[in-house]
């Protein structure tokens, strides 16, 4: 797979393009991959991780750290 990422001004990446060969791939195998609708389950389990976020910033973990302390536990 060789997927192409795009940033912004600032370099953070923003999207991802994947060639339509390995789109195709990846909803052969996932059957419900363009089904864009979450389930209630899902947005109420969303909706109460964002409502967590909002009462407490301070607990939140950058993906880099995590990955950090997840490669230290590892060691």
């Amino acid at each position: 797979m060789k997927p192409q990422f795009t940033y912004d001004i600032s370099g953070n990446p923003i999207g991802v393009f994947l060639p339509i060969e390995d789109w195709n791939n990846l909803k052969s195998k996932y059957q419900d991959l363009e089904n864009d609708d979450l389930p209630q389950w899902q947005k109420d389990i969303l909706d109460r991780r964002m409502e967590l976020l909002t009462l407490h910033p301070e607990q939140v973990t950058t993906f880099d750290d995590f990955m950090k302390e997840m490669e230290e536990t590892v060691k």
